[in-house]
């Protein structure tokens, strides 16, 4: 009963938003550099772990991962090539279908 009552005394409080967190240097370097390689600022990616940590703002109260996942840009470039040559081909062989539809008098 007294969980219930200190746990309603806790929702009643009001929270300003802002926290201050110690951790250890090398994990704060490692944090930061996978915050930039994310192109998050610390605050947004920390907060985006937190939250996923304890399912924070999932509608289906599932969990997921922190941060998404980023297409590099290797990956990006070899997708790209590959719909510029799908694009050609599907150009040539409708340039090709209206030539022999003009030489049979379509």
């Amino acid at each position: 009963m007294a969980q219930v009552a200190r746990r309603a005394d806790e929702e009643r409080q009001s929270f300003s938003g802002r926290l201050l967190l110690r951790m250890p240097p090398a994990l704060h370097a490692e944090v930061s550099r996978k915050a930039e390689l994310e192109r998050v600022s610390l605050n947004q990616f920390i907060t985006t772990a937190v939250a996923g940590a304890v399912g924070w703002g999932d509608e289906d109260g599932e969990r997921h991962d922190a941060a998404p996942q980023r297409i590099s840009r290797r990956t990006l470039a070899v997708a790209l090539a590959a719909n510029l040559v799908v694009v050609g081909i599907a150009g040539f062989v409708a340039l090709a279908l209206l030539v022999a539809a003009w030489r049979d008098g379509f």
